[in-house]
């Protein structure tokens, strides 16, 4: 490395060594104590002015104070109200702005105005005897979602859509759901993103009637008036089948028949038989599933003399099924044997 090389190396080092001092001085002086207690003369800032408002933020710039020992700027705020109290400070005579969003408990609100003051500071700490000031309001909460619609007549599930919010301080949707329209009201979902507008609730039930309202949320926790309450109702079951009935009755065989449901996308009709048993009816189990056009059915497993009890179900195309039909008891054919005694006190069995 030649000699020139060698200074310009070092002269780059030395540079960036200076501005990083610059800048964990300023870090350090914007983390210092500010000594309310004293104050010196120095110069006030002039120009102070609301640079913009957000959810729960308020940017403040002033012009610099020129003259004097000044290391930065201290940002005082209180309530229309209230007392005065330090938020925020700045690191340098050049650092004229500041953003004020609060801390924990003491964040900003949503639609509130608030006083600002802001004092030169010198490198101890202390602040200027004069100030400049302004006020400035929050933006407020953001506007109820519009356009709420809601598609009913689903199977066990409601989905909802609504025109996605144009304000830039919306991140999100809370979506309310109530059995009344009186409530109470459930916060059932919690949405991300300003631009997701559908929600879709599986709902436990079928023709459940339903309201919802939806909620738009700012990154800050501020929320929006509900929205206008809209109802919805999901699917509705099948009706049971009816007119269950003995169409033909053999020995070993039962043939079973039964009116057509009237559902227009019913898919399948399923029949359930229990067994009599000396305490009673016994397991009840699915003996056939039948496609929409069968309205009949031949059990052909079934004992002499045997009592059994028919019961059915009707399935629609997505899956929901109805109740139990009415059930029918019926006894299998037997052999007709007659008990008969002869003459010698035997006894005989005879057709």
């Amino acid at each position: 490395m030649g000699p020139r090389a060698a200074i310009a190396l070092a002269a780059a080092l030395l540079l960036a060594c200076q501005t990083l001092v610059d800048r964990v001085g300023r870090q350090l002086r914007r983390e210092a104590p500010i000594d309310m207690e004293r104050s010196v003369d120095l110069l006030a800032p002039t120009g102070l002015r609301v640079n913009s408002t957000g959810a729960r933020q308020i940017s403040l710039a002033w012009d610099p104070v020129l003259v004097g020992p000044v290391s930065g700027y201290a940002i005082l705020r209180a309530p229309p109200e209230g007392a005065f109290a330090p938020v925020g400070r700045t690191g340098s005579r050049f650092e004229t702005g500041y953003v004020d969003s609060g801390r924990g408990a003491e964040r900003l609100g949503d639609g509130r105005t608030y006083r600002y003051r802001v004092h030169a500071l010198d490198r101890g700490g202390s602040i200027s005897l004069d100030h400049a000031d302004v006020r400035a309001t929050t933006d407020p909460p953001p506007e109820p979602p519009a356009g709420l619609r809601a598609y009913s007549n689903l199977p066990r599930r409601v989905v909802l859509a609504w025109d996605p919010n144009r304000s830039p301080d919306v991140s999100g949707y809370a979506v309310l759901r109530s059995p009344t329209l009186a409530g109470p009201w459930d916060r059932v979902a919690e949405l991300e993103g300003r631009l997701t507008a559908v929600y879709e609730d599986p709902v436990p039930g079928d023709l459940r009637v339903l309201y919802y309202r939806v909620i738009a949320v700012n990154p800050f926790g501020g929320e929006s008036d509900t929205s206008d309450p809209i109802r919805a109702v999901t699917k509705a079951e099948p009706l049971p089948p009816i007119g269950l009935e003995v169409a033909d009755r053999q020995l070993g065989s039962i043939v079973l028949a039964w009116r057509p449901n009237v559902e227009r996308d019913l898919h399948a009709y399923r029949v359930f038989r229990a067994e009599r048993r000396s305490s009673g009816w016994g397991d009840e189990r699915m003996i056939a599933s039948l496609s929409r056009g069968e309205h009949a059915f031949t059990d052909a497993r079934v004992a002499c003399g045997q009592e059994l009890r028919y019961r059915m179900r009707a399935v629609d195309a997505d899956g929901l099924e109805s109740d139990f039909s009415d059930p029918l008891e019926v006894t299998g054919e037997d052999l007709g044997l007659v008990a008969k005694r002869d003459p010698s006190h035997a006894w005989l069995l005879e057709w």
